[in-house]
């Protein structure tokens, strides 16, 4: 998690259309380290991020992918991920089609795949298409340890209104989601300039959390950008409530997120 300390001293917009009926296919394959129904949940995210692609466009760069982390599990990492991707749309009226589970060796180890089919709705939602209005996010650090500072250099290609959400997925109790950007120590989030590096006015110090029994934990950072000021509010108590803001929001945005390992 992230302390935020305080320091010493004409665009073009695509407009939601109909839902489109999508069939897609999802894969997964999995060592027995996982059940069977998890590997196929896992197959059916995969299947939902197929529809989204074929429809939007969207996918996760393999350089995201890779950078999950191996002790927490590529599995929890991975599927946080495909979940961030799809709020470039929203998946309705889903109906699977098809399941088949199957097994096979790789290196004399027994492995299990998982293939399912769906059929569902395909909503996009609010995104700006214009690419003269977007921005790159780049991180100080993707592996941080307690006492580590946060820092991030975010370039802009216009003025734009910058909000920086911190994602816990692993949270149960309390809220998963927090703004981190704008804060009471950094309130003015209309960037006017072609490139800022945050914090300015504060400090972003990383923690590991209590709660985690695990020797490292991914977390996430969720930057929206938009062209006009969007009261969010300051927490969120799971991801699919800040999804639901997001995807019923009356406003045209451009979302991205950074992922980044805490090792305890």
């Amino acid at each position: 998690m992230i302390r935020i300390l305080l320091l010493v001293g004409f665009i073009f917009y695509s407009l939601p259309s109909l839902a489109k009926i999508v069939t897609a296919k999802g894969k997964y394959m999995h060592s027995g380290a996982i059940s069977t129904n998890d590997g196929c949940e896992f197959a059916k995210e995969r299947a939902k991020l197929k529809a989204l692609e074929k429809e939007l466009g969207q996918t996760i760069s393999s350089e995201e992918l890779e950078k999950c982390s191996e002790i927490d599990g590529k599995y929890n990492c991975e599927r946080n991920q495909f979940f961030l991707s799809s709020f470039n749309g929203d998946i309705t009226g889903l109906k699977e089609l098809d399941r088949k589970k199957t097994t096979g060796t790789i290196n004399d180890e027994i492995v299990y795949f998982c293939e399912i089919e769906i059929r569902a709705n395909v909503i996009p939602s609010k995104q700006i298409k214009d690419p003269s209005f977007d921005f790159d996010v780049l991180l100080n650090e993707s592996n941080f340890r307690e006492g580590d500072n946060l820092a991030m250099e975010i370039g802009f290609t216009k003025p734009m209104y910058l909000t920086i959400f911190q994602v816990l997925p692993y949270e149960k109790k309390d809220h998963q989601v927090l703004k981190l950007f704008p804060n009471e120590r950094e309130k003015n989030n209309l960037i006017k300039s072609e490139k800022i590096i945050l914090p300015y006015n504060a400090k972003y110090e990383i923690y590991f959390p209590e709660q985690v029994n695990k020797k490292s934990v991914d977390e996430y950072l969720f930057f929206i950008a938009s062209d006009k000021e969007i009261p969010w509010l300051k927490e969120y108590n799971t991801t699919e409530d800040l999804k639901a803001a997001f995807l019923n929001s009356t406003k045209r945005m451009k979302a991205k997120f950074k992922q980044y390992t805490i090792i305890k």
